[in-house]
């Protein structure tokens, strides 16, 4: 297979055959990709033609173009590897989940738990990395401190580019020593959070968001697991029950993790809704409408039929009924799917529209994020623009026109299904869910 007949058929040809020909200046690039099969060649230059920031690690790192062709598998980390050993692990890692992604060799929810499983196992190393300063008790991080993920990494729905939402407790301690472990974790949590931080040349980690501890980003940074249930239990914020809905221990103490868990099941799941807990949820939902007002281009996770109405559907279905079905106490959106189509609360029709459109809204959310590695959902207005991403999502034609032509129906279809589920709960008039 020729490269430029691949190369003609990339959203921009002449950007993804001037990233070939950076690749190709090295001997041992050469060498590798000379020796490619056919649908190596194919995802390779996919990749060039999708990604600038791998196209870039390839460039500095050609041997790591050997691993296209090769899936991402859950392979534990090194115990000896330092923090640049990770930031080369993750690029690695990144580049077979990549290629598993562009040329569909697995269901895309595949790629999403590839991306988790990254994040888990870095996260996990990172804790292990950070050093340890003296301290008026034995501080052991396996034993004192659980790292709790929320949001995307806790349903292990991680993308490309997302921060990591992370809340930190640490076990209870009597009064002599509880002053010594709040401070100590203190700064062992600053020097993680800029560990995984750190910008090189070589990359990053993971961007941190803390913000979604109790009392927010003014509070201190780590409690213990009694002040986080007390916190709770007394809180009467709606979206913090939905936060926990995606609550899962990533990294530390799994005992301390799973302790924390179920301590906070009766905030998430109460057995009954009352009317002020209906209220604060269709105020979620005002706000929710009231911010597409304000929004420029469509935002693929926030926007009117984006991923985030699909989101609060599947949230609302799992707090309504999961203090009566345990099944349900679990943090990933297409496994709920699953388990509601199971107990009846949706119909096969359903279940199937509802995971389209989120697989289909996540995959674009992805295509904006892995071209730069940056954070963005903003879908672009410009028709040219939208024609590359349409390439980039796998829609074939002859020119931008056509592919855009096949993406523009399949959006406007899941943006119609998402708004739709959205829309059907949670009215004014609502009693029940």
């Amino acid at each position: 297979m020729k490269l430029d007949k691949l190369i003609e058929q990339t959203a921009e040809p002449d950007l993804t055959s001037n990233r070939l020909q950076a690749l190709l200046g090295d001997e041992q690039a050469t060498r590798i990709i000379n020796s490619f099969s056919d649908d190596q060649k194919s995802g390779l230059i996919q990749i060039l033609g999708t990604s600038r920031f791998l196209s870039n690690f390839m460039q500095r790192n050609p041997d790591a173009i050997a691993l296209i062709g090769t899936p991402y598998t859950a392979s534990t980390i090194k115990k000896g590897a330092d923090v640049n050993e990770l930031r080369l692990h993750k690029y690695r890692s990144l580049l077979q989940i990549t290629w598993m992604d562009v040329c569909n060799t697995c269901p895309y929810e595949t790629v999403l738990t590839r991306l988790s499983h990254l994040a888990d196992s870095i996260l996990q190393r990172a804790t292990l990395l950070v050093e340890k300063e003296s301290s008026a008790f034995a501080a052991n991080v396996r034993s004192d401190l659980a790292v709790m993920a929320l949001g995307k990494l806790g349903a292990s729905e991680l993308n490309y580019s997302s921060d990591v939402d992370l809340i930190f407790i640490v076990r209870n301690a009597d009064e002599k020593l509880r002053h010594a472990m709040h401070e100590h974790y203190t700064h062992y949590i600053r020097r993680f959070c800029r560990l995984l931080e750190e910008k090189t040349e070589d990359g990053f980690l993971y961007r941190v968001d803390l913000n979604l501890r109790p009392w927010g980003r003014s509070a201190p940074l780590v409690f213990s697991v009694d002040e986080n249930e007390d916190y709770y239990q007394a809180s009467k914020e709606a979206w913090e029950r939905i936060a926990w809905l995606r609550g899962r221990c990533v990294a530390g103490s799994e005992e301390l993790g799973h302790d924390m868990l179920s301590r906070i099941q009766p905030f998430v799941f109460h057995k009954n809704l009352s009317t002020d807990d209906i209220d604060r949820f269709l105020k979620i939902k005002s706000d929710m409408a009231e911010q597409r007002i304000k929004e420029g281009h469509w935002n693929v996770k926030l926007g009117e039929g984006g991923i985030r109405d699909i989101e609060f559907f599947v949230h609302m279905l799992q707090i309504v009924n999961g203090a009566h079905h345990p099944e349900l106490r679990i943090t990933n959106t297409i496994d709920l799917l699953e388990q509601f189509t199971g107990f009846g609360f949706i119909n096969e029709e359903e279940h199937q529209e509802l995971r389209d459109s989120y697989l289909f809204l996540r995959r674009l959310e992805n295509r904006l994020q892995m071209f730069d590695e940056q954070q963005t959902h903003q879908l672009p207005n410009d028709r040219t623009l939208l024609g590359k991403i349409a390439k980039m999502m796998g829609y074939a034609g002859n020119s931008i026109d056509e592919a855009y032509a096949g993406f523009s129906d399949d959006l406007i279809l899941y943006q119609h299904i998402a708004k739709k589920y959205f829309d059907k709960l949670l009215t004014a008039n609502t009693a029940s869910v």
